[in-house]
Order: C-alpha cells, then sequence, then structure tokens
C-alpha cells in the first residue's frame, strides 16, 4: 500500500513539474514578444500609423442600405421582379441614359439592387384571391421539403409583401433615388387599366354592402318592433339571426375592402421605407482598428516566418 502511496505522489510531481513547465513557457514567449515589440517599437508604432491612416481613410466612403417593402397589387408580383432585375442590369452597364430617363441623375454612387421576398407563407395560404394556395402547397410538400417549398422562387413571388434593398455608398435624398425607382415601377400600361377596374369594382362593392347593411337594419328594426310585447325573443328567431351573421359579414367585409382601397393607390404598394441606414456589419466602418492591428499582426507573423525559413536553410545545408 505504501508502495503505491509513494508511486501516486512521484506521479503527481511529475505531473505538476509538467505542468510548471508549460507555464514557465508560455511566460517566457509572451516576454519575448514584448521585449521584441520593445526592441521594434518604432517599427510597430508606424504600422499603426499607417494601418489606422489606411482604414479612416477607407471607413470614410461608408456604404448604406436603404429598404423598401412593398405589395404588388394586380397579380403584379412577377412584373415587380422582371423590373428590379432589369434596373439591376441597366446599372451593371452603367447606362446613365436609361437613369436619367427614370429621374436619376447621380448612378456613381448607387451601388447595387435586390429584391426578395418576405416570409409570409401564411398569407400566401390564406390570399383570398387564391383560394387553392393552400391545397397546393400541400400537395406540393408531398413530394419534398416544406421548408424548400416555402423559399423556392416560384411559390414566394406570390407572397404579400418583398422586400426591395438598394446600397449606395452616400446618403441619397428619398426624391432623388427611392421615389423615381417607384415612380417607375408604376409604369405599366397594362396594369395601370388593371388597377383602374380593380378600384371601380371595389368602390362598387363598398357602396353595395352599405346599401345591404340598412336593409338588414330596416329588417331587424321592423321585426324587433313587432315582437315588443311577444314571448319569443329576436334571438330565437333563425332568420334575424341570419340576418344579424350577414351584417356582421359585411361590415367585415367593407373592412377590408378600405384597407384594399389604401393598398390599390398604386400597382406597386410602398409599405414602409427606411432611408440611409450605415452598414455596420463586419468590417464596415471598424478598419481604422481593424487595419492598424493586421499590420502589426502581418510583421510580426513575417519577421517570425523569416526566423524560420533561415533556421531551416542552415539545417539543410548542414
Amino acid at each position: 500500500m505504501s508502495t503505491n502511496s509513494q508511486e501516486q505522489e512521484i506521479d503527481l510531481s511529475q505531473i505538476g513539474k509538467s505542468i510548471s513547465k508549460g507555464l514557465q513557457k508560455v511566460v517566457n514567449r509572451c516576454f519575448d514578444l514584448l521585449f521584441f515589440i520593445q526592441k521594434k517599437l518604432l517599427i510597430v508604432f508606424v504600422l499603426l500609423v499607417i494601418g489606422g491612416g489606411v482604414g479612416y481613410y477607407l471607413d470614410k466612403e461608408p456604404n448604406y442600405t436603404n429598404e423598401i417593402v412593398v405589395i404588388p397589387n394586380f397579380g403584379s408580383n412577377e412584373y415587380l421582379y422582371d423590373k428590379i432585375n432589369l434596373i439591376s442590369l441597366k446599372l451593371k452597364e452603367k447606362d446613365q441614359a436609361f437613369f436619367t430617363k427614370i429621374g436619376i441623375k447621380n448612378i456613381k454612387d448607387f451601388i447595387s439592387i435586390e429584391i426578395q421576398h418576405v416570409n409570409g407563407i401564411y398569407n400566401f395560404i390564406n390570399s383570398e384571391s387564391q383560394k387553392n394556395n393552400f391545397e397546393l402547397v400541400k400537395l406540393m410538400a408531398e413530394d419534398g421539403d416544406l421548408d424548400k417549398i416555402i423559399e423556392d422562387k416560384t411559390t414566394s413571388k406570390n407572397y404579400y409583401l418583398h422586400s426591395i434593398k438598394i446600397k449606395t455608398a452616400i446618403a441619397y435624398n428619398q426624391k432623388d433615388l427611392i421615389d423615381p425607382l417607384l415612380n417607375y415601377l408604376q409604369q405599366s400600361e397594362y396594369f395601370i387599366k388593371l388597377q383602374k377596374i380593380q378600384q371601380n369594382n371595389l368602390e362598387e362593392k363598398l357602396v353595395a354592402n352599405k346599401s345591404l347593411i340598412a336593409q338588414i337594419d330596416q329588417i331587424v328594426l321592423s321585426l324587433s318592433q313587432n315582437k315588443i310585447g311577444s314571448s319569443v325573443s329576436i334571438s330565437e328567431n333563425t332568420g334575424l339571426s341570419d340576418l344579424i351573421q350577414k351584417k356582421d359579414n359585411l361590415i367585415l367585409e367593407n373592412q377590408k375592402l378600405a384597407t384594399n382601397r389604401l393598398e390599390f393607390e398604386k400597382i406597386i404598394k410602398d409599405q414602409d421605407i427606411v432611408s440611409n441606414q450605415m452598414n455596420t456589419s463586419g468590417a464596415n466602418n471598424k478598419l481604422k482598428f481593424i487595419l492598424p492591428l493586421l499590420f502589426v499582426l502581418l510583421y510580426l507573423l513575417g519577421y517570425w516566418f523569416s526566423k524560420v525559413y533561415k533556421k531551416q536553410k542552415q539545417r539543410i545545408k548542414a
């Protein structure tokens, strides 16, 4: 037993010495680096200044993100995507004449434009204009992954909301960039005609519903007056209950139509606009801090590699 105890004590002592040596090596390396930087202080200082200067210069040219959340009306989803893709293509071609024609004078600082859906599978399924959407998604899901179907371009193009993202090198005024783009998206002879038809239909439906509501009120009032003194309550009258339910449905429909009236003001209706958000993701606007450290790190790695290279070269000669 004593022999085993002595062996364990020896093992623990050796482990302790190994740990102590390892820690001492780490401390030595840290001080080697400190003394080296102290020795090369002038070079390190110059690298920090150069890196800070270059980073500050690059950070002076930030990029901005503008986001427009839009609702494509009258089945104009495909039209919307085609228009945005065309603008993106014209931007890559630097077609100044095209942009001047639509009202954008400065494209030098207009970096990019793209569109993507705002995930709205529930709105897509419950859309009144497309009653069969739920069955369509259900059928497609049987033969594939539902997540992929939700993100599929063919499906997602038909979602209710879509986000147009614009990147610029400067902060544009809305009237100089976003407004001309939105105006350009309204320029479709076919959808302008369709818009007028839909607006007329909507107004006629609102008027008809209001008239029906007024008629129902008159009927309910008349029946209620006739029931005064009777032992039968209004709620027990099946006809009255149906009329009241019909009135509730008409009121709900009118509320939805009022929302549609607002949306139908434009072919591509802008729901929300966020302008000139400075992009601070990643290294954006942080280069003044990153580059100085990067320059010093590269110098240290280069110096270390040079020493290792010389040692290896001597070894090969020997």
